[in-house]
């Protein structure tokens, strides 16, 4: 199934703004973690630290990602 990720921040450095990402059914917010550090592993540091929003909504690592989701990866941040 397709979704469309959303890189913020330093993970901007590793991949794309955004990209089309084929992932399997039933795929976890903990397993897209893991295949996107397989993906690009010097970035597994940032991805393992990083909430994740789907369509708009912070979710939880063992959450499911449904079909079409728009997925964001929120490294975290710092500020003042």
């Amino acid at each position: 199934m397709k979704v469309e990720i959303l890189y913020f921040a330093a993970l901007k450095d590793f991949f794309p703004p955004k990209e089309m990402v084929e992932i399997d059914p039933n795929v976890s917010v903990s397993q897209l973690k893991s295949f996107l550090c397989n993906q690009n592993p010097n970035a597994s540091k940032i991805i393992n630290v990083s909430r994740v929003s789907i369509n708009q909504n912070i979710s939880k690592e063992n959450e499911i990602i449904p079909e079409n989701a728009i997925i964001a990866i929120l490294p975290p941040s710092s500020g003042g």
